[in-house]
């Protein structure tokens, strides 16, 4: 039973961080010049006609996909910890659509490439295309691993993609506060990155809470022919 209570304290925490997480997006980051407007998370690209030159490629980037991260850790938490084969079915579709939301953020790169931009910049997000479009195979390879039944493994992949989320969103905002962008930036950036590393947290809570569980759950018992296995 206690294994049961920490599985579902542990998912709680993760669907409810992951939600914090992505509604953080729709709130101001940044206040506009002289106190008027703002510019929240969904809306990034406005914020780098205020960088000095060109950006990094790493901020450039986020800049571009900040929100991606929030959208796949959303969907990613109800798909961890799951128990009835209704639920592990319906988990695996919804990684494999979260492979499909990044696979055309990475096509949506590719078609903002115009032909006056210089080779340089072209490059540059064609890579970004690519680097996305890798996630979205590591996401489909991790639906095939949950369809197949490693749920462990699958654990695994989500918290450290969560852990790599966090530190992705950590260093940009740290980069971007560094900047002369960054006296306009309110604390509201800087809170993504929490909510990812507190989900993650929360799903290990719910796959260790799972693991208690099928380890206490009683064994199927022989019974006689023609008549169903019960527990003890």
């Amino acid at each position: 039973m206690t294994g049961i209570r920490v599985r579902r304290a542990g998912r709680l925490g993760l669907v409810l961080f992951a939600m914090v997480a992505f509604g953080l997006f729709m709130l101001p980051w940044f206040r506009g010049d002289g106190g008027e407007g703002t510019t929240n998370g969904l809306d990034l690209v406005y914020v780098e006609p205020a960088l000095p030159g060109t950006p990094n490629p790493l901020t450039q980037y986020f800049l571009e996909l900040a929100p991606l991260p929030a959208y796949v850790g959303l969907l990613l938490a109800f798909t961890v910890a799951v128990r009835r084969r209704w639920a592990w079915i319906v988990a695996v579709v919804v990684v494999v659509l979260a492979a499909v939301l990044t696979a055309a953020s990475a096509a949506g790169l590719l078609a903002g490439v115009e032909d006056y931009w210089e080779p340089a910049e072209v490059a540059r997000y064609r890579l970004f295309a690519l680097v996305t479009a890798a996630l979205a195979v590591v996401l489909l390879a991790a639906a095939g691993t949950l369809a197949v039944g490693l749920r462990h493994v699958y654990h695994g992949f989500v918290v450290a993609l969560l852990l790599a989320f966090t530190a992705f969103h950590l260093v940009n905002v740290a980069i971007l506060a560094g900047q002369a962008v960054g006296q306009r930036m309110t604390l509201t950036a800087w809170l993504p990155a929490p909510a990812y590393l507190l989900a993650a947290g929360c799903a290990v809570l719910a796959a260790t809470g799972a693991a208690l569980a099928e380890r206490s759950e009683p064994a199927a018992t022989p019974a006689p022919v023609g008549q169903p296995a019960v527990r003890a």
